[in-house]
């Protein structure tokens, strides 16, 4: 093992632990702020724990021929200090600017197919809302007409019966009468006690 190989090994050792810190903050800042993918968080967690060990794993292979050592895991430790205290900050910023620009794309795309599908599909809606209205009025009134040219021709071929017809008729009087007569006939019935006699 030379002196290059180790100094090669100590160096990506660092740069895999603040990489996995950066990825780490990044990826759960956005999760976190993003209320659908929370639910996602313990399988993209599982595949960045398996991903971060199989680049962990590359690089001692090629700086190291792949031997485990102990100061692997410390210097992963120490790369993530490192990278806690520089640039935490900065990839967290970053990852909410991504989040505001994400946003801002999408409302930009809601509003562009609002305007391109929404507008005029409510333009159509309310344009075949008011031929509606229209044939409806125009079938009410089609139906008025039908009606008076239906009682128009009914007088007219009623006519000669009008005579029998009129309210104050011989008959209807009778008719009336007799009618009055049977209803005050059951009254009188159903109000009679029973067992007497009249």
């Amino acid at each position: 093992m030379n002196t290059a190989g180790n100094v090669s090994y100590v160096l990506w050792m660092l740069v895999c632990g603040a990489g996995m810190g950066a990825v780490f903050d990044f990826y759960n800042t956005i999760l976190g702020a993003i209320r659908l993918l929370r639910r996602m968080r313990g399988a993209v967690d599982l595949v960045f724990w398996l991903v971060s060990g199989l680049i962990v794993y590359f690089f001692t292979y090629r700086t190291i021929s792949g031997t485990f050592r102990i100061w692997t895991f410390l210097l992963l430790i120490v790369g993530y200090l490192i990278y806690r205290a520089a640039l935490r900050k900065v990839v967290i910023g970053s990852a909410f600017a991504v989040l505001r620009i994400t946003r801002l794309i999408a409302l930009g795309i809601a509003k562009f197919v609002y305007v391109m599908v929404g507008v005029p599909m409510i333009w159509l809606f309310r344009l075949v809302f008011a031929i509606l209205k229209l044939l409806y009025a125009i079938g009410q009134r089609l139906e008025n007409g039908v009606a008076r040219l239906v009682l128009g021709v009914a007088l007219v071929l009623l006519f000669p019966f009008r005579r029998y017809l009129k309210p104050d008729r011989l008959w209807r009087k009778k008719l009336r009468e007799a009618e009055k007569g049977f209803w005050d006939w059951v009254s009188k019935l159903l109000q009679k006690k029973p067992g007497s006699v009249s």
